[in-house]
């Protein structure tokens, strides 16, 4: 039978109908590849095989839960997600995408449970064994579904319209779930489709999670609607080895890919000239760079580096877009040159784009036109009014692709999906970014939501200066603003606080207290504090907050500064070392375990490590913080897992790192794992047959 063709796909009513076609007309073909750390298969479905899963996992969901109720799928990367998902389109259940639980994720996922009144939870049968986490939606039924077999015949009635609910991503604000569906989400995989040229011959290859949209849409529904393969990693797999990106790309002839930003810098930087040997990227025909803000100087060094082995630097294109649009609003056409412009800084506080006639200036790229069906206006929030183009405004969107809701939160809904011009029926999508067209194309340059974005991960300025002002006494609701601020290929966080003279504390003493507290809630490290006079915060007159203006402002230096810290210049203590093993091993009166031996060298090398990478201001090393109060990311930790297993010469999951409630507990269940001890073994170091070296 020849392949569904793309054009045919639209006409399908519901993600079971396109999957079933697809299990008819090309049930015997690869749909889906996943491989392990080490770049080999570890699994694959064909279409037939994801036909035949996904009802098996209706069949007993159904018997569960009623149709439109929702479900939680609680699972590490892998094709189990990919069944039950579908599994939870053909019962005719809400599937919600998230992540394996385990430490600070598994509050996450209680607060979605509730936002969502889950009803069940789909997961992996290692997961349901781990036992009760002491949360809310631990006490929800639990499915096993990589324990189940397959089904014929029942479980393929669709309920409703909504597909799924994709939950926004943020530091500790509320979650807001919002609701895709079927109608609207094969309708945006065909508009993706026809802007980036999939059609059934083409491979995506992603390493994307899949509770981002940019994963979901990309690694999961894509190739169903397109009727191709698609060649999926672990994001661990890529952060710890980005080369196994690259290599997949080559060895499946990759056409299709994307990414956020800085997995472009990682490509770069974490791989060398010998890896990069016997790489082909000639088959890749698009790669999206998106979800945080496009850096030319990060696409220029991706191209430079991997232009000879066959990377043509026109498929590299920017892109814009926002889970409440299902994914993507805007890109650049295929085999075209991106653009990019330097505009004058100035101009643009004072919401004019100015190309620079200065050094200095802002350096943007262009996001590309709208998708086809996708209206973009640029609009003063404030007033409501259509501006010109080269006017700062906010980006409003609508089309089939926006969504039309968020879950169980009307008001909210109203404020952000509501929007309407004078005299005009169309509901608009206020997308809180800020932006502007100059020469026919779409520059971000900034958020009216009060957000900004490191390494994939949101973060709610309004969280981090709740945080601050509670950090002390001397601070005031209303007088501390938060922003992020370009440095090198990332945003970096910003503070700015009005200081109060009668709170009897130093500025300096005030500045260290607001970071430490900020890094500890939010496990990101501000890279200045800013103390200005009392009552100099912008304002409107009506009292509220105007960030962008202190942030331009802070920007060309005239703040009334009373004090600034900053990360490059500020003297701190040095880093305490951890007293080291002495080379010639324990005293005999006093052995130790061999697991306490690892424990400390594992604190060794991780205090070595923050000492290199958290910079001067870093606080002094204390083994009851987390890394992410250091300020280190989920990238930097993976930097430290691949350090880590290199100095022991064993693998160990990367989890044992992220759930850890402190480096100390970090180290002493790594310990344990890489010795092979149970918790609180008592055998020295005298009696251990293997050493970890």
């Amino acid at each position: 039978m020849q392949p569904l063709s793309v054009d045919n796909a639209v006409e399908a009513g519901n993600w079971v109908d396109l999957v079933r076609t697809r299990a008819r007309r090309q049930g015997n073909q690869e749909a889906y590849v996943f491989l392990d750390e080490n770049g080999r298969e570890a699994d694959c479905l064909t279409f037939q095989e994801l036909d035949n899963r996904a009802r098996a996992v209706a069949e007993r969901l159904t018997d569960t839960v009623g149709r439109g109720e929702r479900a939680l799928l609680l699972y590490p990367a892998g094709l189990d997600y990919v069944a039950a998902f579908f599994g939870c389109l053909y019962a005719g259940v809400i599937g919600i995408p998230l992540f394996a639980p385990g430490g600070n994720r598994s509050a996450h996922i209680d607060a979605i449970a509730a936002d969502a009144t889950a009803a069940a939870v789909l997961t992996t049968a290692e997961i349901v064994a781990a036992g009760d986490t002491g949360l809310s939606f631990s006490r929800l039924p639990h499915i096993a579904t990589d324990t189940l077999g397959t089904a014929q015949g029942r479980g393929t009635a669709v309920a409703g319209i909504v597909a799924y609910l994709q939950y926004t991503s943020g530091s500790t604000s509320a979650p807001k779930g919002v609701v895709i569906d079927h109608a609207m989400s094969i309708n945006h995989c065909g508009q993706l489709a026809r802007a980036w040229q999939v059609d059934h011959e083409s491979v995506v290859v992603s390493w994307l999670p899949h509770f981002h949209d940019y994963g979901q849409v990309n690694g999961v529904l894509l190739p169903v609607y397109a009727g191709c393969r698609a060649v999926l990693m672990a994001p661990t797999t890529f952060a710890k080895n980005p080369i196994r990106w690259l290599d997949a790309v080559t060895a499946y002839r990759g056409t299709h890919s994307g990414a956020p930003n800085f997995a472009f810098d990682l490509c770069v930087d974490k791989t060398t000239a010998a890896q990069r040997a016997s790489l082909d990227l000639r088959s890749w025909r698009h790669v999206g760079n998106g979800a945080e803000p496009v850096r030319k100087a990060t696409l220029d060094r991706f191209e430079a580096t991997f232009a000879a082995h066959g990377l043509d630097g026109a498929v590299l294109t920017p892109g814009y877009g926002l889970a409440e649009a299902t994914l993507v609003l805007t890109c650049g056409g295929s085999h075209e040159r991106r653009v990019a412009r330097r505009f004058d800084p100035q101009a643009l506080g004072r919401r004019r784009a100015e190309i620079a006639t200065a050094p200095g200036g802002v350096e943007l790229v262009g996001v590309g036109a709208p998708v086809p069906g996708t209206e973009i206006a640029i609009v003063d929030p404030e007033s409501g009014r259509i501006l010109p183009d080269g006017v700062v405004g906010e980006i409003w969107a609508a089309g089939p692709s926006v969504s039309p809701r968020y879950w169980g939160k009307h008001d909210d809904s109203l404020r952000t999906f509501g929007a309407r011009f004078a005299g005009g029926d169309t509901r608009w999508l206020r997308t809180g970014d800020l932006g502007f067209v100059y020469d026919g194309e779409l520059f971000v340059n900034g958020r009216l939501k009060n957000m900004m974005i490191v390494n994939g991960v949101n973060y709610y300025l309004e969280d981090i200066e709740a945080t601050a002002v509670g950090s002390a006494e001397a601070l005031r609701a209303g007088g501390v603003l938060a922003f992020g601020v370009g440095e090198a290929a990332q945003e970096r966080l910003a503070l700015v606080a009005e200081y109060r003279a009668e709170g009897k504390v130093e500025p300096h003493q005030l500045a260290a207290t607001m970071r430490d507290a900020v890094a500890r809630r939010h496990g990101i490290a501000p890279i200045t504090v800013v103390l200005i006079v009392q009552g100099a915060v912008p304002r409107t007159t009506s009292g509220k907050l105007r960030r962008q203006e202190c942030r331009s402002e802070f920007l060309a230096g005239r703040l009334p500064e009373i004090y600034r810290w900053t990360e490059a210049t500020t003297d701190t203590e040095p880093l305490t070392a951890v007293a080291r093993v002495p080379a010639n091993g324990p005293q005999p009166n006093s052995l130790p375990t061999m697991t306490e031996l690892v424990r400390q060298g594992l604190l060794t090398q991780v205090s070595d490590w923050i000492a290199t990478n958290a910079g001067p201001g870093a606080p002094a090393f204390d083994a009851d913080r987390t890394l992410a109060e250091y300020g280190f990311g989920s990238v930097d930790q993976m930097n430290l897992h691949q350090q880590l297993e290199d100095w022991a010469g064993k693998q160990f999951a990367p989890e044992l790192m992220w759930d850890a409630e402190s480096i100390g507990a970090m180290a002493r269940a790594i310990a344990e794992v890489l010795t092979g001890a149970e918790p609180g073994e008592s055998s020295t170091a005298a009696t251990q047959h293997e050493a970890v070296a």
